[in-house]
Order: C-alpha cells, then structure tokens, then sequence
C-alpha cells in the first residue's frame, strides 16, 4: 500500500515563498555571515526577537548566501489547525523537494495523526542539504496541537535539514528540548539590533541626518522598527528599549497615521483585513478610489513592503495588527461589513477554508455554507475535526432540511469518533426526507460510511437498501466484503486497500474472519502500519506474538481510529493471553462504557463474547459465562453470523465443562459448519478441538478425528498454532489421541503434541523424538522441527545411510563399507567412532545405541525420516493413481529434486549407488507421469517431463515416442520428424536402431 493518493490542496502562494526584502534595505553583511555560520554549524536556530526588531527580513535577505536550497513557510493564525499547518509544511517543503509531496496529506488521510505526519514529512527529506524556514510561529500561541506538529518537524528533522524558527515569543522546551544540545543555536535582539554604523547608513537612505545614529541607537536599544520609524523620538518612548504595545502604538499614531491624508489613513485601517491589499481586493471590499490612495501611499513613510505588477501593498505585521485594532473601534456593523466582502473575495478566489473563517466571523452565514460544502471534506480528510465540528455548529441555523451537503462530512466524523449510532441516525434523516438514496446515488464514500453505521447498527435491510443505491468502487467494496461478518456464506472476494479512511474497516474485518498472515507481516509503508494498527494487535494476539500485541495496546493512542474496538474486543483478549486477568477485566468494564454508548448490537455481542471466554478460560466460571452468553441469545446478536458462531463456542465448552455432550455437540457442530461456509476461521481452531472432544465423547471416532483435521487446516490457514494450542490445552486429549492414530512420528500433530508438551501441558501419550534429513542440494537435520547441526559432517551420512535402511541397525563392518569405502584400519575405525559420537551429542540421551556385537541403532523412541525415504514412499504411492492426479502427485513428489543432487558434493560407494537409484526412480515417475499428462490432454506438463525423462536417459525409446505424440497433438509435424530423428541419433550412438513401432508411429503421424 502506497502512500494515498490526495487531491494537491489549495494554498495562499505567498506563505510558502521566500519574503520580498524591502527596496533599499540595509545590507547587513554582520548578520548574513551570522546566519551562513550558524546554519552550517547547528541544526535548528532559533530566531526569537520583539516585533519589528527585523526577523524576518533578516532572514530572508541571509537565505542569498545560505549556499543551500530554502523553503519557506510563513503561518498565520489558521493554521492553529494542525491539519492545515501540515498541509502548509508540506506545500512549502515540496516547492524545493517535489518528492516529498503528498507524504503528510496522504499520511493524514490514511488516519495518521498530524505531529506523526509532519514527522514522515521531514523524514522524507533525509539526505538533502535543505534549510525550511518557519516564521512567525507565535501565531500559534494556544494551540497545543499545532505546536505538537511543530515539536515534531523539530524532533524528526534530518540531520541534512537546517531549521530555522522565527517568533516574536520565546519558544518553549517542548520545541527546543534541553536534549538537542548543541544541535539549538539562538539569534535574539541584541543580535539582530542595529549597530551605529548600520543605523546611519538606514537613515541616510531614508533621507535623514546620519548624525542621529549614535542617538536613535542609544535611545532603542537598536530596535530596528524604532530607528527606521523615528519612535525613538516619540514622548513616549522609554530610552534604552525596543519599545512596548503602548508606546509604539502611541509612536503609530502620532507620526505614522497622524501625517497621512484623512483618506489614506481610513483606507489603511479599512483594508487591514487584507493581508495584501492591491486595487481590485481593495474594490472587492467597496474601496472604489483604491487606485488613488494605493498611489498616494506609495509615497508615504510607513512601516510597509511594495511589489509591483500588480502594485500591492504589505503593511508590517506590528503596523497591520494596530490597524485592526483601530478597524474593532468602528463598531461591528462595519468590521462585519468590510469581513464579508473580504470572506466573498477569497471565496471567489477559490480560497474557500479561509472565506469560511472570515465569512463566519461577519456573521454571513448563508455566503459561508457554501464555501463549507467545498471546503469541509478536505478539512476532515486532514483529521482537524475541532474545524469541522465548529463550522457544522456554527452553520447548523441556516442548512436547509434534508440538504446533503454536509451529510458526508458529519458521517465521517461520526466514524473516526467510533459514533456509528450517530450516522446512523444522519442517514435515518436524510432517508425521512428522501435523500438518502440520493446522496448514496452521488458520492460512493458518502454510500459506503451509511451502510457501515447500519451495519454496526444490526440493520443489515437498510445497509442492502443504501449499497443497491450506490455506484461500484472500492469504498462499497469494503462494506460489501464486511457483511460477511454477519450474513450467512463467505460473501464477494476480499476488496483491495482504499488509501483511506475505510481500510482500517478492512484490516478490522480481516482480523476477525481470520485472516492473520498480511496482518503479522511487517507494514510496507506507515500508512498501511495505522490503517492496520486494530486488525495487527489481534491479529498479532491470535499468532502467539503476545508482547508484541500487549505493546501495541499499551502503546495505543487516546481517540485513535475503531478505538472503541480495541478497547471493548481486541485490548482484553490481548490482556487475557498476556496472563493479565485482573487487567483484563478492568479493559472490559473500561470497554463496557464504551459499548453503552454506542449501542452497537454486533459490538456488543462480541465484547459479551470476550467477557464468557474470560470467565470460561481464567476461572472455569460456567455460571458466569452461561449467564452472559444467555443474554447475548436475549440480545438477538446471534442473528449475526460472527457472534452466532463464536457464541455457540463458547456455549459449547461450557457444555463441555458441565459433561453436557447433546449441548456440546449441537452448539459446536453448528459453529464449526457456519465457519466453515462463511470462512470466518479466528475461532475455528478453537470450536473444531472442542467438537472433536465433543464427538469422542459420544463415541463418533472418525468424526472426532475429522473435527481435529479441521482444527489443524484452520491453524494452517492462519500461518499459526497459537490459538490450536490454546484450545488444545483446554482438552490435550484430543492431540493424544490423533497422535496415537498417526503411522509416522514426523507428522504434523506430533509436532503439535511436542509444542504443547512445550507449554507444560501433559499431552498424555508417548510422542517419539523425530528426527528428519534433508538431503537434496543441501545437508540438514532437524531434531523435532530445529535445526541442529553435527560437529562432523559424515554425521550427515550416517544418518542418511540408516535411513535409507528404514532405521535397521547396522554392523561395523556395512559402515566402514559404505562410509569409508570399505577401508578398515585404525583412521577409518576411529573416524566412525567419532562420527557416531557426533550423531549422539546431536540427539537426546540414548537416542543412539551400540550393541556388544558393534551394531549401532536407533533407540524406539526415535523416528528417522529423510527426504529420500519420503521420496520413495510418494512416487510409490503416486503410480498407484491415475490421470492428472498421477502428474501431480509425482510432480510434488519430485520437487525436492529441484534443490540439487542427493548428498551433494558427496562421493562414496554407497552414496552414488544410492543417488543413481533415487535418479532412476525418478526417471521412470517421470516417464510414467509424461504419459499420464498425455493422455489427460495436458501437453505442456507432459512435453516437459518427457523432456526430462529423455535428458537423463536417451535410450528410453517408449518416451521417444510419447514425444512425438506430443509434438503431433500440438500440431507440430515438423517436430515429429525433428523428435524422431532424434531418437534415431541417440540409439545409434549405443549401436541399435528404432523399433518397428517406432517407424510406424512416424508414419502415422506425418502429414
């Protein structure tokens, strides 16, 4: 699963550029070469000053001689939502790195919380010499989330990444952790202010006397804005300062809008709600002489940035924000007046997120819904729900009755807060006023999020009424593939990932029909990791990875994804394997809050579930475990296939616990078949043991062993044994009693009985060790199921020659012949004598006996099997069937040839004689095989083994024939006489020719 792919978002261009210096700054040589010395050296600087004591500019004018690429974000107060700031860190980062784009948004739409994103963000740029610039970030003071993300980019940054940190206010250790060390450098006022030098060469530019230097530098402290601005000289102004709110606000008004025009002055304060005021932006808001006063001002000194083409205006953020204040005291008929056009601006703009804000704020409401209906998916997808929940509230007076416009935004808030009965009672209004269907109709997601609430709900009629109205995708898809969960059948086939919200529904499902192995494997991409985060901790649980699944919880976030789900269902199973009963229940009553709330029947079905198990599994408590399955059967959860069934489970240990077998085996069997036909196997390990227990009890043998079988095909299926154990532990007899029934000591339930017996469980039979060889294209032994490797390697052979005699003891003189080539002095002597010491520090105590007589055997509790043997024993049992089960068999029995010769590398008498055995029978399965496929019609496979069959052994002219039958049914004539005389070179090299029958088939295949 790739990162998701998310529409680019809409962004203000001018946040993510580099700051235009204003014309005729001072060049300021000191700080540019501070700036270059402290990027190079440390990884973060942060630039933390007073307003207008030049951050900014400062920084920007240095970015020239960075030697380095720069992005660039300057935040403003909207972007307090954490969503939207790392939507805007991503936008800035990628106009230098484009690859990095779509990392965060896909992460947040993928479930990621936002600090988590930003941090895949930066990570992406690992390697590249980068420096991102984030200025004024005091714009975020109160807001936590916001600042997180921050913490995050600053914490997750590449060692290659220089950050650079711009605000007004000081910032905190949860950004700049006492931890980062010398990695944090600091720029602060006195850094950034004007020396005496810098100060005359500012105001000469500005056309004052460069004699006052010394003066407006002694007076403020160097304070940029004072020096440029004349504050310094206001009545006001306390000397040595950078001069507080009150004294520049004071300055401003006196020197600053106290000489301008009446007209500009009213103009300046009327487009403060602008960030950048041009002509038409100023006429947007009703300014019809905006040209005039725009050209007027250009003239006039104030504390501003100009650009041309088109000519705008930028008044400096301390200038802009006591202009807003001077706006407030008009009253707010007018504030709202001017707020509204602006809001109506950026809506037209295609800036609809920021005309909501402003929109709302002049109390336009009407104007703002509908910028939120283009706006409010998007603010979702990016999880900033605080944004959603605010414009829904604020909105809900003027949303028109049955309107759908915001129907798919409030259903999946409903779902990332686990508040299904919520959506489902959105989609209930929307079907009272017939637009229901309708919305289904237009938005497959919107389809998808309805029909999952009702399916939560137990109102499976209605999640059928909203998907038969839905177009196809792969959002329905995964609806579709969920109710398999609670109707009978095993339902569509299992839809792919959607990049979104819903594929923790499908990793959720997955967990819970069973489908473990995707779920264990290690995430291919942090995406995919959150989506899976539920279904992995069960899924991790029902494998046996118990630490890892109790990490994972432990380690879950508050308010994170199908949350409630891990809380009242997967959390205390993961507690109860761990052993953590009293935890366990504690999970579950915690867990029960949740299920009230949400009222879901399933959910609550299946929390009753954990809750029986517990009481069954912890305490063997079948009074509690019956009453609480009683009241699921009150419920009427069991109508939902998944809860009838792990319901029915549960009942039925009870049943077995009580020795009630008619209850037992009414309960388990019905479980076992709805698995089976549904394919809904988590507890099909568990209900299959218990039936088995169940069926021996009634004296139905084969159907107990059959029960067992499926046990053990659903652990296979699950790529685990854990949950077989577990059940088994509750009744080892039923691994006994399979094992008893087993001819080979390798088998599977051998090594099941072997794990059990592991686990402190007495399995109650005798289960003999196993040793098995491998023996083609490699030499290994495997001591019940582990590798373990001999100090010699003619161990190997030894083993491999007692094998090959089924296990027979054999004297010291059959050893030194095969072994040594029958040499038989004092080094061969003693080489066997340590080979056989070996094979006995290899196996357990006794496992290898040397009798008086020098026979050396294997103890009865010892079963030796090898490849070679089990060879043998398949393609014998291959030639007794028929057809295309006769290719296949001998095709599987084969395929341990494909690793390489027997006892590879090997050369001794009875080591070749034995691989040329092994190479003959092969040769005649083959040969037996290819005839076989020919007369299924399967001409490939057949072509293929005759094929092999005639590179090994050349003169075997029956399949020479056969090849030519091939070669004709595929219409290759040209091929028969090809085959042909071939046949007749390879005979003629051992002096004989083709057989009659041979020239005749010739002529009846020629055409």
């Amino acid at each position: 699963m790739s990162a998701p792919s998310v529409e680019r978002p809409r962004v203000i261009r001018r946040k993510i550029i580099v700051p235009d210096t204003p014309v005729g700054v001072v060049p300021r040589e000191r700080l540019d070469g501070l700036l270059s010395q402290l990027v190079d050296a440390h990884r973060v600087v942060a630039v933390t000053a007073t307003a207008g004591a030049g951050k900014s500019v400062a920084v920007a004018h240095a970015c020239r001689s960075f030697n380095r690429p720069v992005a660039w974000l300057s935040v403003d107060a909207t972007d307090t939502a954490p969503g939207r700031l790392v939507t805007y860190l991503e936008e800035a980062l990628a106009r230098q790195l484009p690859s990095v784009r779509g990392i965060a948004t896909g992460a947040l739409t993928a479930g990621i919380p936002h600090a988590e994103a930003a941090g895949l963000l930066v990570d992406a740029a690992a390697d590249e010499d980068v420096v991102f610039v984030l200025d004024d970030l005091e714009r975020l003071h109160g807001s936590p989330p916001a600042w997180e993300v921050i913490g995050s980019v600053v914490r997750y940054g590449p060692p290659s990444m220089r950050l650079i940190l711009i605000s007004r206010r000081p910032l905190g250790a949860s950004i700049l952790s006492p931890a980062l060390g010398d990695e944090v450098a600091r720029l602060v006022d006195a850094d950034l202010a004007f020396t005496v030098e810098e100060a005359r060469i500012a105001l000469q530019r500005l056309g004052r006397p460069g004699n006052d230097a010394q003066a407006a530098v002694e007076a403020t402290a160097g304070w940029v804005i004072g020096v440029l601005f004349d504050a310094w000289r206001s009545g006001d102004h306390v000397a040595g300062t950078s001069g507080g709110s009150d004294g520049i606000g004071n300055y401003l008004a006196a020197h600053i809008l106290g000489e301008l025009d009446a007209a500009d002055h009213a103009f300046l304060i009327s487009t403060s709600v602008l960030e950048d005021v041009t002509v038409d932006s100023a006429v947007a808001l009703g300014i019809d002489d905006a040209a005039a006063r725009l050209a007027s001002l250009r003239a006039a000194p104030i504390p501003a940035l100009w650009s041309a083409d088109p000519p705008t205006l930028r008044c400096h953020s301390r200038f802009r924000e006591y202009l807003r204040g001077l706006l407030a005291q008009r009253g707010i008929a007018a504030v709202r007046e001017l707020r509204a056009a602006h809001g109506k601006l950026l809506a037209r703009r295609g800036f609809h997120e920021e005309a909501v804000e402003e929109l709302l704020a002049a109390g336009a409401l009407t104007d703002a819904f509908t910028s939120a209906k283009h706006a409010i998916l998007a603010v979702i997808d990016r999880l900033d729900f605080a944004v959603a929940d605010r414009w829904i509230e604020a909105l809900s007076p003027v949303v028109p009755v049955g309107d759908i416009g915001f129907a798919e935004a409030q259903l999946m808030l409903a779902i990332a807060r686990d508040d299904q009965a919520h959506g489902a009672r959105i989609a209930d209004e929307l079907a009272a006023v017939g637009r229901r269907e309708q919305l289904a109709a237009i938005s497959e997601r919107a389809a998808a999020l309805m029909a999952w609430c009702y399916l939560l709900a137990g109102r499976i009629d209605e999640v059928h009424a909203v998907l038969d109205a839905a177009p196809a995708g792969p959002s329905v898809n995964v609806v579709r593939y969920s109710l398999a969960l609670v109707e009978p059948g095993s339902g569509p086939p299992r839809p792919e990932p959607t990049g979104g919200l819903l594929d923790g529904m499908l990793y959720g499902i997955d967990y819970f029909r069973g489908r473990l192995g995707e779920l264990t494997d290690d995430p291919p991409s942090p995406w995919t990791r959150v989506a899976m985060s539920t279904g992995r901790m069960g899924a991790l649980r029902a494998t046996g990875h118990t630490a890892e699944a109790l990490q994972q919880y432990e380690a879950a976030r508050p308010g994170r994804f199908f949350g409630g789900i891990v809380d009242s269902v997967v959390g205390p199973d993961v507690l109860l394997d761990a052993g953590r009963i009293r935890e366990a229940r504690a999970a579950l009553a915690r867990g029960g809050k949740f299920i009230q709330a949400n009222g879901s029947p399933i959910l609550t079905g299946l929390h009753r579930i954990v809750a029986a198990k517990l009481a069954l599994r912890a305490d063997r408590d079948v009074g509690t475990a019956t009453a609480i399955l009683d009241q699921i059967d009150r419920d009427g959860a069991t109508a939902y296939s998944l809860v009838s069934e792990l319901a029915r489970t549960w009942r039925g240990l009870a049943a077995l616990v009580e020795d009630d077998e008619d209850s037992a085996l009414s309960s388990l069997r019905t479980a076992v078949a709805g698995m089976q036909a549904g394919h809904r196997i988590l507890e099909l390990p568990t209900a299959a043991v218990y039936l088995a227990e169940a069926e021996w009890r009634a004296g139905n043998q084969d159907a107990a062993d059959q029960a067992a079988d499926i046990a053990l095909q659903a652990a296979r299926e699950q790529g685990s044994n854990h949950v077989l154990l577990q059940a088994l532990a509750d009744f080892p007899a039923v691994v006994a009693r399979r094992i008893d029934a087993e001819p080979h000591a390798d088998s599977a339930w051998h090594t099941i009985g072997r794990a059990l017996a592991a686990q402190g469980v007495a399995v109650g039979t005798r289960i003999p060790t196993a040793i098995e060889l491998v023996e083609f294209g490699g030499t290994a032994s495997l001591l019940n199921g582990t590798d373990v490797r001999p100090s010699l390697a003619k161990c190997y052979e030894l083993l491999g020659f007692l094998a090959a005699h089924n296990g027979a003891p054999a004297c010291r003189d059959e050893l030194l012949n095969a072994l040594f080539d029958a040499r038989d002095d004092e080094s061969a002597r003693s080489y066997l004598r340590k080979t056989i010491i070996g094979v006995r520090r290899l196996l357990p105590t006794d496992a290898v006996s040397v009798s008086a007589d020098g026979r050396v055997g294997l103890s009865p509790d010892v079963v030796l099997a090898s490849e070679s043997a089990r060879l043998e024993q398949d393609l014998a049992a291959a030639a007794r069937l028929q057809g295309s089960e006769l290719v296949t068999a001998t095709e599987q029995a084969l395929e341990p040839l494909s690793r390489g010769d027997y006892f590879a590398g090997v050369r001794s008498a009875w080591v070749d004689e034995r691989r040329q055995h092994l190479a003959e029978l092969a040769t005649t399965a083959r040969a037996a095989a290819a005839d076989a496929a020919y007369a299924a019609d399967r001409y490939h496979n057949a072509q293929r083994l005759a094929e092999a069959v005639l590179a090994a052994d050349p003169l075997r002219e029956a399949t020479w024939r056969t090849l030519m039958r091939i070669r004709s049914a595929v219409g290759d004539y040209d091929g028969v006489i090809t085959t042909f005389a071939q046949c007749e070179k390879a005979l003629r090299a051992a002096g004989i020719t083709p057989a009659p029958s041979t020239r005749t088939l010739l002529n009846q295949l020629r055409r």
